[in-house]
C-alpha cells in the first residue's frame, strides 16, 4: 500500500487589486452586494477541502506582517481590502480555526536581467512578428464582468486556460537578436520564482496527513502543478473536485 502523501490544492485567482502582471483580468467592484455572494459561494466551496494549511502570494519574508494583518482580521472581519488574500485566503483561514497563515512567494532580483515590461517592449520594437505571435493584445487583457466569481475561477483554471498562458511564458524565451538572449533573464528568474515557492510550500508540511490550500495568481499553477507532480512529494488535488 502507498503511503499517504500530503495533499495540496490550488486555486488560480486573478488579481482583484490589480497588478503589473503581463496578462490582467478586468473586473467590477469586488466589494459590491452581488460579488460579496459570489466570493462566499467560493469559500463555502474551498472549505469543503478543509485544509489543515492556508498559503498566498505574498513574500515569506514579509510573513509577520502578513500574519498581523490576519490577526486583525480575525478580531474584525470588516477590516478594508480588496485583495484576495483578504477576500478568500483570510476568510477561508478564519472560519475554519485557523491561527496563521502562509506567504510562500519571492520577488528578489535573482536571475533577472530585466523586467517582463522591458521584454515586451524590446519584442514590440525589435521583433514585430514574433512579439505578435507570443502576444495577442486581447488575450492579455481579459474581462470578467459579465461572469460570476466563479465561472471566472472555472475559466482561469482551465486546463487549456493553464496551457496557454504557460506557452506564451516560455516563448519569451525566443525573443532576442543573435545572442542577446532578451527574453531569457526574465524566463529564468520566472522558474527561479516559481522553484522556490515550491520549496517554501514543502516547508509547511509537517505530517502527512497535511492539506494546504494554495491561493496564488493563476499564471503560476501550470509550472507549479508541473514541479508538484514531479517531486513526488504531494498529492496534487484537483480544484475542479471543488469548484
Amino acid at each position: 500500500m502507498d503511503k499517504r502523501k500530503p495533499q495540496i490544492m490550488i486555486l488560480g485567482t486573478f488579481h482583484m487589486a490589480g497588478s503589473s502582471d503581463v496578462f490582467q483580468f478586468d473586473i467590477d467592484n469586488i466589494k459590491s452586494e452581488k460579488r460579496q455572494k459570489e466570493l462566499r459561494e467560493v469559500i463555502d466551496k474551498i472549505k469543503k477541502f478543509n485544509p489543515t494549511k492556508v498559503a498566498v502570494e505574498r513574500q515569506s519574508k514579509f510573513n509577520d506582517n502578513l500574519n498581523v494583518e490576519f490577526e486583525r482580521y480575525i478580531r474584525d472581519e470588516n477590516i478594508n481590502g480588496v485583495n484576495e488574500i483578504k477576500q478568500i485566503a483570510f476568510p477561508v483561514a478564519r472560519e475554519l480555526g485557523h491561527s496563521k497563515i502562509y506567504g510562500i512567494d519571492w520577488m528578489e532580483r535573482g536571475a533577472a536581467t530585466c523586467p517582463a515590461g522591458e521584454v515586451y517592449e524590446y519584442a514590440k520594437e525589435k521583433e514585430p512578428k514574433l512579439f505578435n505571435s507570443i502576444n495577442q493584445e486581447d488575450n492579455r487583457i481579459t474581462t470578467g464582468r459579465d461572469m460570476t466569481i466563479l465561472e471566472i475561477y472555472r475559466s482561469l483554471n482551465h486546463e487549456e486556460r493553464l496551457k496557454e498562458v504557460h506557452e506564451k511564458y516560455i516563448n519569451m524565451a525566443r525573443i532576442g537578436i543573435d545572442d542577446n538572449y532578451k527574453g531569457m533573464g526574465w524566463l529564468t528568474w520566472w522558474y527561479q520564482r516559481n522553484l522556490i515557492i515550491f520549496a517554501n510550500l514543502s516547508k509547511l508540511i509537517e505530517s502527512d496527513v497535511e492539506k494546504i490550500f494554495l491561493l496564488i495568481g493563476s499564471s503560476h499553477v501550470g509550472i507549479l502543478s508541473n514541479f508538484i507532480k514531479e517531486s513526488q512529494l504531494f498529492e496534487l488535488i484537483d480544484i475542479f473536485d471543488y469548484l
